[in-house]
C-alpha cells in the first residue's frame, strides 16, 4: 500500500484535487471550512486503476504551517506536487519543493492545476519554467500534468499517471518492527481513544502489544481500521487508524509513535549528515537554536558541527544535535531543519546515530562513526557500530537499526568471513580493537620471555597494567591471543606456545653450587635467606627449581634437592617400619640433625601422608 502527500504554494488548489480525484473533502476543520485553506493535515483515499488503494495526505500550503506540511510528507512513498497554471512557481512551492527533496522522496508528478483559467501558450511556459525549477533533482523527469478541478480536464490522465510512479521499488519493506508516528488523536464514544498515522515499516495486529514512545508506556490495540473499513492487520505504508485500549487521548500527542515493543531507544542526541540549502539565510555559528522535524514530531535542540565552526549555504556537513526532548528516530529517519526566529527552513538531514559521542575527545572518533556509517548498508550499520563500543551484543543491533534481523545477520556473518569482526555466542568483537592490543601483547609476552626465560610466562594483571587495557576487556583480549593461535594461556601465565622455561647460563652455575652445597650435608646445609644475603641471584634460581619439583623448600625456608628429600624421606619410613613408632626427638636422633630441620620435615611429611601424628609420636601413614 502506498501513500502520497500533496505540497505546493497556498490556494494553488491542493484540497481541491483531493476532492476531485477522491470525492472526499480533507478540509475537515471548521476554521479551514471557513477561511477555505488548509490549516492541519487532511486525509483521503482512492482506488487507481490498477486496482490498488492509496492513501492521500492533504498539507497545508501557508508559510505559517510549514511545520504542518512537514508532519504530513514525513511518511509519504510519493509526492503529488501543484502548481496553479494562472500563479506558477511562487515562494512557497520553493519552501515545499526543498522539504520534499531533502525528505529523500524520489517519485512524484507535477499537476498544473487551474488549466480552465490559462490559455494553451500560459501552459506551456508554465511547463517549461516548472522543468527548470526540477532541474538536478530527483524529480527532474517526472511527468507535469496540466488540469482543471472544475471541469476535469486532465484528471484521468493524472490518475493514470499516479498508478505508474507507484512501483515496487518505493513500496516500504516489512521490517518486521513497526513504526508509526501518530498525527491525530481523538476519542470516540464507545471506542475511547483513537490515533492515526502512517505506518512506516513493520505491521501492525488487533490485540498487539505496542509502545508508545517517548514515553515508554505498554498499550494494546483494541481495533484497526484503514480507509474506513476495519482490518486484522495493518501494512507498512499505509495510512492506519489504531484504537487503544487503556489509554486517554490527553496521554498521547502529534510526533509520538507506536512501536513494536523493544525495537526503538527514544533519544535526544542525534548524529546526523546535514544539508544546508543554497538559499537559507546562512553562516550560522555553531550550538545555533533549531527546530528538528522527523516524522510528525517538531523539537527544539541546538545543531553541534563536528568538522567546522560554520555552516555556508550549500553545504553538507556532519553534526550533532541535542534536543530538549527525545524522539523515537531510527538510523536512516530523514528530518527537516528550520530556523526559529525568523522561521525558514534552512536545511535537512538523515540521521547516521542515535547514541552520540559527546565531549571534545571524542569527536574524531564521532566523525569517523558516521562517515563509516553513511552508506546505511547493514554491514556499515554493524561495523561503525564497533568503532564507538569494540564489542556488542547481537540483541543491541535490533534497536534503531533500520532492518530485518535476517538482514543484519546475513551482515555479521558477511564481517566475521572477511575477518572484520570476531561473534562469541551472542557478541560481535571488533578485530581491529582486539589486534590494537594483540600485537603489543604478544611483543610484551615474547620480550619478557626473553628478559625472564626462567619464568612460566606473563601474568594477564601485569599485561592490562602496562597496555592500559581496561579490566572490563581483558578477557576479550586473552581469548583472541589464545583463539588465534601462538599464545597459550597455561596454569594463569601467558606465553607463547612454543615456550619452554630454562634458566641462564650464570643462573645454570648457580644452581651447581646450589645443589652441591646442599647435598654436601642435606639436614644441616644453609636456608633459602642465607643463600640469597649472599647471592640475590639464588632467590630466582631456587623458585625456579621448586616450581619445577627439582628442589623442595619447606618452612622457615629449608631446602633439599629432589633427590636427597627423597632419601631422607625414605630412611624415616625405614625408621618407622622397624619402630613402629617414635617421637619428634628419636627421628632427630635418627638423622643426627637438629629440631630446626626435623621439625619442619615432619610436617611435610604428614602432609604427604607418609607419616601420621598420634600425641607426640609419628606412625607410618597410608600413603
Amino acid at each position: 500500500m502506498f501513500v502520497v502527500g500533496t505540497a505546493g504554494h497556498i490556494d494553488h488548489g491542493k484540497s481541491a484535487l483531493v476532492l476531485k480525484i477522491t470525492g472526499i473533502d480533507p478540509d475537515r476543520l471548521p476554521e479551514e471550512k471557513l477561511r477555505g485553506m488548509t490549516i492541519d493535515l487532511g486525509f483521503a483515499w482512492l482506488d487507481l486503476p490498477s486496482g490498488r488503494s492509496v492513501g492521500l495526505v492533504d498539507v497545508p500550503g501557508h508559510e505559517r504551517f510549514v511545520k504542518n506540511m512537514v508532519a504530513g510528507v514525513g511518511g509519504i512513498d510519493a509526492v503529488i506536487f501543484v502548481v496553479a497554471a494562472d500563479d506558477g512557481w511562487m515562494p512557497q512551492s520553493d519552501e515545499h519543493f526543498n522539504i520534499i527533496r531533502l525528505l529523500g522522496i524520489k517519485a512524484g508528478l507535477v499537476a498544473l492545476t487551474k488549466k480552465d483559467l490559462v490559455d494553451a501558450d500560459m501552459i506551456e511556459l508554465q511547463i517549461d519554467d516548472i522543468r527548470d525549477h526540477l532541474k538536478g533533482s530527483t524529480l527532474e523527469n517526472c511527468p507535469v500534468i496540466p488540469l482543471s478541478s472544475v471541469t476535469g480536464d486532465g484528471i484521468r490522465d493524472m490518475i493514470c499517471a499516479l498508478d505508474t510512479i507507484l512501483t515496487d521499488d518505493i513500496q516500504r519493506p516489512d521490517i518486521g518492527a513497526a513504526r508509526l508516528f501518530i498525527d491525530r488523536r481523538f476519542t470516540i464514544q464507545g471506542m475511547g481513544t483513537v490515533v492515526t498515522g502512517t505506518l512506516l515499516e513493520g505491521s501492525l495486529k488487533v490485540d498487539q502489544q505496542v509502545e508508545l514512545q517517548p514515553a515508554g508506556k505498554s498499550v494494546r490495540i483494541r481495533k484497526l481500521q484503514t480507509h474506513k473499513k476495519e482490518i486484522d492487520i495493518a501494512a507498512p505504508g499505509s495510512r492506519v487508524a489504531v484504537n487503544l485500549a487503556g489509554m486517554e487521548k490527553t496521554e498521547i500527542k502529534r510526533g509520538d509513535a507506536l512501536c513494536a515493543p523493544g525495537t526503538v531507544a527514544p533519544t535526544a542526541r542525534i548524529g546526523a549528515e546535514i544539508t544546508f540549502l543554497e538559499k537559507s539565510r546562512l553562516p550560522l555559528k555553531n550550538g545555533f537554536e533549531i527546530s528538528f522535524l522527523l516524522g510528525t514530531a517538531d523539537l527544539i535542540g541546538k545543531v553541534y558541527l563536528l568538522e567546522t565552526d560554520t555552516a555556508e549555504p550549500g553545504e553538507k556537513a556532519l553534526a550533532r544535535i541535542n534536543l530538549l526532548s527525545p524522539v523515537t528516530a531510527k538510523i536512516g529517519d530523514q528530518f527537516i531543519l528550520r530556523r526559529i526566529s525568523p522561521p525558514d527552513t534552512i536545511g535537512g538531514g538523515i540521521v547516521l546515530d542515535t547514541e552520540t559521542l559527546s565531549g571534545r575527545k571524542d569527536k574524531k572518533l564521532q566523525v569517523r562513526v558516521l562517515k563509516e556509517r553513511r552508506p546505511l548498508s547493514p554491514e556499515s550499520l554493524v561495523s561503525s557500530e564497533l568503532l564507538k563500543n569494540n564489542k556488542i551484543s547481537k540483541l543491541r543491533l535490533g534497536k534503531n537499526f533500520p532492518y530485518t534481523r535476517a538482514a543484519l545477520e546475513s551482515a555479521v556473518n558477511a564481517l566475521s568471513a572477511r575477518n572484520i569482526i570476531m561473534v562469541s555466542g551472542d557478541e560481535i568483537i571488533s578485530r581491529q580493537f582486539l589486534d590494537r592490543f594483540a600485537q603489543p601483547a604478544r611483543e610484551m609476552i615474547e620480550k619478557d620471555h626473553e628478559l625472564r626465560p626462567w619464568a612460566d610466562g606473563l601474568e594477564p594483571g601485569i599485561l592490562a597494567k602496562k597496555l592500559k587495557i581496561d579490566p572490563e576487556k581483558l578477557p576479550e583480549i586473552i581469548n583472541y591471543l589464545t583463539s588465534s593461535g601462538g599464545i597459550v594461556n597455561e596454569k594463569g601465565f601467558l606465553k607463547i606456545r612454543e615456550h619452554r622455561a630454562s634458566l641462564k647460563t650464570d643462573q645454570q652455575a648457580l644452581q651447581g653450587k646450589l645443589n652441591a652445597r646442599l647435598s654436601a650435608d642435606p639436614l644441616n646445609a644453609p636456608l633459602k635467606k642465607e643463600f640469597i644475603d649472599e647471592d640475590p641471584g639464588f632467590e630466582v634460581v631456587i623458585d625456579f627449581l621448586r616450581d619445577r619439583g627439582e628442589l623442595v623448600e619447606l618452612k622457615g625456608g629449608i631446602l633439599f634437592t629432589r633427590g636427597d628429600f627423597d632419601r631422607i624421606s625414605s630412611n624415616v619410613k625405614g625408621f618407622l617400619k622397624k619402630a613402629g613408632r617414635a617421637t619428634a626427638s628419636d627421628i632427630k636422633s635418627y638423622l643426627n640433625t637438629s629440631r630446626k630441620y626435623v621439625i619442619p620435615l615432619l610436617e611435610r611429611l604428614d602432609q604427604l601422608g607418609i607419616t601420621v601424628r598420634e600425641g607426640d609420636y609419628r606412625v607410618l601413614g597410608k600413603e
